[in-house]
């Protein structure tokens, strides 16, 4: 009877023990990957806050280049009106300009270039 006694408590301690163990090591695992984690949300969000930055960065200097694009259009379509109005005879704007009215005015009937064909239809049409 004491050796079954000497076992049991023998059994019961080196359990205790193993059991003591195994949660010891789950509580370290899960403090250790958690631990983990936490680094990765904090690499995330200095990853997002970068990309914001870029985004940001981005769209900053798209305004730039469409304000110069908008500048550049200006300066051509200015030095356009300038030499037509000291370069083309009324009648003529007149007489290539479409009869429009409200409409918008649109560049390609303005340049229209005048091939053999148009000069053709032209002839047999008058």
């Amino acid at each position: 009877m004491i050796e079954t006694g000497v076992s049991f408590w023998a059994g019961l301690g080196f359990g205790t023990l193993l059991g003591g163990l195994l949660v010891g090591l789950m509580v370290w695992w899960r403090a250790h990957h958690l631990n983990q984690s936490g680094r990765s949300i904090e690499a995330l969000e200095a990853e997002h806050a970068k990309f914001r930055s870029q985004v940001n960065d981005h769209f900053v200097e798209t305004a730039e280049l469409i304000n110069r694009l908008t500048d550049s259009y200006k300066e051509v379509f200015d030095h356009l009106s300038q030499g037509a109005d000291q370069l083309v005879e009324d009648a003529v704007i007149r007489q290539s300009m479409p009869k429009v009215g409200d409409q918008e005015v649109r560049l390609k009937h303005i340049g229209h270039r005048v091939t053999m064909e148009d000069e053709s239809t032209k002839k047999n049409n008058t």
